[in-house]
């Protein structure tokens, strides 16, 4: 292959590669970064926002219950920095009340009563973390 039929087909791979990969629906910015509000099986993330903060939850079945590990993060945090993490493990049907300092609505995430999914709740029996101290706004 000569050398210009080499740079052809390179710079049709690499033209060839922008258009799969923009057509994948990749968020543009970190503000189009994708929602999943659940609910989601062992493993599979919850993706949303709560006030100025990006939250992803996920959980793992843990003998009658779910191991929830919740991370959040400020929105115009490009390096991760003001990123907090928080592992509780809830009894199968109890719910989890993530709240901020500020006057923000909370974020309720609620074990099956299976164990078998991981969602967000509006209401019920809350399980209160001692956060207070760690606002997530």
């Amino acid at each position: 292959m000569s050398a210009l039929s080499r740079i052809g087909f390179l710079t049709l791979t690499t033209v060839g590669s922008f258009f799969v990969l923009s057509s994948l629906g990749l968020p543009a910015s970190a503000e189009d970064l994708p929602q999943n509000l659940g609910p989601v099986g062992p493993d599979e993330p919850i993706m949303t926002e709560v006030g100025a903060k990006r939250v992803i939850a996920w959980y793992e079945p843990d003998s009658d219950g779910c191991a929830v590990t919740a991370v959040a993060w400020n929105r115009s945090d490009a390096g991760g920095s003001s990123a907090q993490r928080v592992r509780i493990r809830l009894d199968r049907g109890r719910i989890v009340h993530l709240a901020s300092a500020y006057n923000v609505k909370p974020l309720n995430l609620k074990c099956a009563d299976d164990a078998s999914t991981l969602s967000i709740v509006e209401d019920g029996e809350l399980v209160t973390l001692g956060m207070a101290d760690r606002p997530m706004d």
